[in-house]
């Protein structure tokens, strides 16, 4: 298991001072990229070799959003890996050990020039090494649009060049980010706490360009909401759901 220490800043809280949702997945993708870098596998050497991790799929299970101020332990581990895909778990604790969050990711190993998928070598498995992988819930990574809901449409999203990562394309996390502002009250639009939110799901389906054009479809069933990013042929580029506390 590879760990960092952190606390959390101003900068990475919501506006009642609890660490934001965007935050907590930075935490968890900064956590796998310090694991690869310190193995021996990060941004250089999958560069050389013209390769890149892309995510699939989050399940971000949150028990209990830290206040600002807090020390923190962000953990990560490789639980098994199966052709192009790698199978990760995270974990955040405070530092009496409590479980603040879980983590459930899919990854797939691309080839960037050729667009295609890459076999996880024995070289590259070795680097991470295999733990066991945690004792949660584990959903599906599929997402749609809930049966009988209806759904809405918003504006627009023009990608700009703050949403893009060192692969050119849109992070993962910017999509949890952007789909957060969809997160309303009894229907008001009045956008609802964050630290309400007990469990994220993304699925990313197409990478997402600087310049690209994104239409948010929203549906919400009980207390889940559902963001279908879609381009203008309506074809999807990512799905993020939340959970919200009843």
């Amino acid at each position: 298991m590879y760990t960092f220490n952190a606390r959390v800043r101003y900068s990475e809280v919501d506006r009642n001072g609890f660490l934001s949702p965007l935050a907590l997945l930075d935490y968890f993708q900064d956590c796998a990229t310090f694991h690869s870098e310190d193995s021996g596998a990060g941004l250089k050497y999958l560069a050389e070799r013209k390769i890149a991790w892309l995510l699939n799929s989050w399940q971000v299970d949150i028990k209990e959003m830290p206040f600002f101020g807090t020390e923190v332990l962000v953990s990560t581990f490789a639980y098994d890996f199966k052709g192009c895909f790698g199978y990760r778990n995270f974990v955040l604790k405070d530092t009496k050990g409590n479980e603040l969050a879980l983590a459930n990711s899919i990854w797939s190993l691309i080839n960037m020039e050729k667009a295609k998928p890459y076999p996880v070598s024995k070289e590259l498995a070795d680097a991470y090494g295999i733990h066991d992988r945690l004792d949660m819930e584990y959903t599906d990574r599929k997402l749609k649009a809930y049966k009988d809901a209806d759904v809405r449409t918003a504006d627009s999203i023009v990608i700009g060049l703050h949403n893009l990562d060192t692969n050119n394309h849109v992070n993962n996390s910017q999509y949890v980010s952007m789909a957060s502002d969809y997160i309303t009250k009894n229907g008001s639009g009045k956008k609802d706490d964050d630290n309400k939110i007990k469990r994220i799901r993304a699925e990313y389906r197409k990478q997402a360009f600087l310049g690209d054009v994104m239409i948010p479809h929203i549906c919400e069933e009980d207390n889940k909401i559902l963001v279908m990013f879609k381009d203008e042929s309506e074809k999807a580029y990512a799905n993020v759901e939340f959970t919200l506390a009843l």
